[in-house]
């Protein structure tokens, strides 16, 4: 249930979901774009598919699900859920979605709708776990500006780029080696931190929750995340309240509440330190929010 009971258009409703694009049918030499939401998901968000859709259901698009942040499941007609949680990408047959909903306590992601100018081999419901990496420009945030343009070529412009980032995927899909146990290990910690992010949660209880050493499970988590757990902890939980601020509008207090935090001076401290800004200036918009954001690189699991 999506609980809404205008059949206009689910998305439309909802204040944290923005149609980029929908209905326009941008081409480049490899993808014809037929949609992209921009969704800002909070935990009463659950939708059925395909009635959250204005476009007719067409069976040769294929549907790209790019988590950037937080824990969104997607439940297949076959009963098969899947788990899409911190940064990953997952390419989907949309005749095989049931619904989609946030999990934890933000869902942040892009929906794009597309269908193949060609041959393009797409493995269908393999989730790729992504690492966050800084760098100075976010290349969806581009596409999105040009997207919006009136000029019909910055906007073939931002769906060849588009095309680019999805080739880029299908390589990492392509080239995924076969998970290891170490590996699956870290990606069940990974779930539990989004799923449950306000907790108070120490690198014991982690290692208990695993089932291994914390020298075990912090070797790895350096060797898969480039992270220890306690810093992917914390790192997670300051992304989220940048999101909260910055996309719902949260203040200081509800932020430190909501993701429960010590008390808002530590709070203010660490993020700071990872952003370079104060919290205060997230909410005031402050023209100084030139952060370096994130880039989305594979996990690397070999």
């Amino acid at each position: 249930m999506n609980g809404l009971n205008n059949k206009v258009h689910v998305k439309n409703e909802l204040i944290h979901d923005t149609p980029i694009i929908i209905g326009d049918n941008v081409t480049s030499s490899g993808i014809s774009l037929l949609a992209l939401w921009n969704t800002y998901a909070d935990k009463g968000y659950m939708v059925r598919w395909p009635e959250d859709k204005r476009l007719p259901l067409i069976a040769s698009s294929t549907i790209a699900v790019f988590t950037k942040q937080g824990y969104g499941e997607l439940e297949l007609h076959n009963g098969e859920i899947l788990e899409l949680k911190g940064a990953s990408i997952v390419f989907l047959d949309p005749m095989t979605i049931k619904h989609y909903f946030c999990k934890g306590l933000i869902w942040d992601l892009f929906w794009i709708e597309f269908i193949p100018n060609g041959v393009m081999e797409i493995s269908y419901g393999e989730i790729i776990q992504l690492d966050t990496l800084k760098k100075s420009e976010n290349e969806f945030s581009e596409i999105s500006i040009n997207l919006l343009s009136k000029r019909q070529k910055l906007k073939e412009l931002a769906v060849a780029s588009l095309t680019k980032i999805i080739y880029e995927w299908l390589c990492l899909i392509e080239t995924k080696p076969i998970e290891d146990h170490q590996f699956l290990l870290v990606q069940k910690v990974i779930s539990h931190i989004h799923l449950k992010i306000a907790d108070h949660w120490t690198v014991k209880e982690m290692a208990e929750f695993s089932g291994c050493s914390e020298q075990h499970l912090r070797r790895l988590f350096l060797k898969f995340t480039k992270q220890s757990p306690k810093e992917y902890f914390l790192n997670t939980k300051l992304e989220t309240a940048f999101f909260l601020m910055d996309k719902k509008n949260y203040n200081v207090n509800q932020v430190s509440i909501e993701l429960n935090f010590y008390d808002q001076f530590h709070f203010s401290k660490s993020f700071k330190k990872k952003f370079g800004i104060s919290p205060s200036e997230v909410i005031q918009g402050s023209e100084r929010l030139q952060v370096n954001r994130t880039d989305y690189l594979p996990i690397n699991n070999n």
